[in-house]
C-alpha cells in the first residue's frame, strides 16, 4: 500500500502549482485571497472541469476566474435551494404533526404499533429523535421539561418533536406512518405518498449537502427521485437526470407549490440565476438538466 507523503504547501506554491499546470490567473490577488479563504480543495472541484482527462493539467484556455464564477453561482445556488426546502420542511412538520396527532394523539409516536416499522426500527427512530429533542434549547421544549413529568422528558408531544427533529427524522416517521395519514398529507402537495415520501428522503440528503457547503453544481447525490405518473414527468416527456440538482430544483418547485412560499417568485428568481450562469454545454449538463430546460413545462407552468 502506498503511503501519502505529500507535504502542506504555501498559498505561493499552491498558486505556483496551478500555473505550472497550465491554468492562467488573471488575478492573483483574487486567487490569492480564495486559496486563503476558500481552500485549495474546495476550489478544486470547481477547476476539475477545466483539466485534461486523466492528467492534472489543465486545458488550453482553462483560467482561475472561470473556476471562482462557477463557485460563486454554486453558493447562490445553496441559498436558493435552502430557500425552498425551508419551506417545504415548515410544512411538512406542520402537516405530519397535525395529521399523526389526530390519529393517534400526543403521544401516539412513542407507541411501535401507531407506526408500519418493526419494533428494532421504532426503537433506533426513537433514540434518534429524543437526542434531538434533548439537545434542543427551544423555550416550549425547556417548559415542558421544567413543568411536567409524565411522560417524563424527552417525551414530549408530537407536535413539540416534529418541530426540533431533523429532516432525516421526519422522513423516516412520514415513511412509517399508515397509508391512509400518508395520503392526507401528500395530497395537501398534490403529489402520491410513496413519491413523497422519496422526495422527502431526497430533499433531506441534499439538506445535508447545503448544510454542509457541498457542491451542488454538478453533484451526483447518490439518491434518485421517483418520477410521478402524472403527465411531464416521465423520462420522454422530462429527459432529466433524477439524481441531479435540476430535477430537485423541479421537485422543490412542485413542493413549495403546498407551502406558504411564493413558487412563481422562487422560481423567477431560480431562474434568472441559471440563464446568467448556464453559459455553456458542460455547465448545463453538470446540472443535470438538457437543451431548452427554461422552456420546459415543468418548470414553467
Amino acid at each position: 500500500m502506498t503511503h501519502y507523503r505529500k507535504p502542506p504547501l504555501s498559498i505561493q506554491e499552491q498558486l505556483r502549482q496551478l500555473q505550472e499546470r497550465g491554468l492562467a490567473i488573471c488575478d492573483v490577488g483574487t486567487a490569492e485571497r480564495y486559496l486563503q479563504r476558500v481552500g485549495y480543495y474546495r476550489l478544486m472541484g470547481y477547476l476539475y472541469p477545466q483539466r485534461n482527462a486523466g492528467s492534472d493539467s489543465f486545458r488550453k484556455g482553462a483560467t482561475f476566474e472561470d473556476a471562482l464564477q462557477l463557485y460563486q453561482f454554486d453558493c447562490a445556488l445553496r441559498d436558493v435551494v435552502m430557500e425552498a426546502i425551508s419551506h417545504v420542511e415548515i410544512a411538512v412538520r406542520t402537516s405530519v404533526a397535525y395529521h399523526f396527532s389526530h390519529a393517534h394523539g400526543a403521544f401516539g409516536y412513542l407507541a411501535e404499533n401507531n407506526l408500519g416499522c418493526s419494533s428494532d426500527q421504532h426503537q433506533a427512530w426513537l433514540e434518534g429523535v429524543f437526542k434531538e429533542v434533548e439537545r434542543s434549547k427551544e423555550v416550549f421544549i425547556l417548559h415542558y421539561q421544567k413543568k411536567y413529568s409524565q411522560p417524563a422528558f424527552p417525551r414530549v408531544p408530537i407536535w413539540m418533536a416534529t418541530e426540533v427533529m431533523s429532516l432525516g427524522s421526519l422522513s423516516r416517521l412520514y415513511g412509517a406512518m399508515r397509508g391512509s395519514e400518508q395520503k392526507a398529507i401528500s395530497r395537501e402537495f398534490g403529489i402520491a405518498a410513496p413519491v413523497l415520501q422519496n422526495w422527502l428522503h431526497v430533499t433531506s440528503v441534499a439538506r445535508n449537502v447545503v448544510a454542509h457547503h457541498g457542491r451542488l453544481w454538478n453533484k451526483e447525490f447518490g439518491v434518485a427521485a421517483i418520477r410521478p405518473r402524472a403527465s411531464g414527468w416521465s423520462e420522454p416527456e422530462a429527459p432529466f437526470q433524477t439524481g441531479r440538482l435540476f430535477f430537485l430544483l423541479l421537485l422543490l418547485r412542485k413542493l413549495l407549490q403546498g407551502t406558504a412560499g411564493d413558487a412563481l417568485d422562487w422560481r423567477d428568481r431560480v431562474d434568472t440565476l441559471l440563464k446568467q450562469s448556464l453559459i455553456n454545454e458542460e455547465r448545463v449538463r453538470g446540472l443535470g438538466a438538457g437543451p431548452d430546460w427554461d422552456a420546459h413545462r415543468l418548470w414553467r407552468s
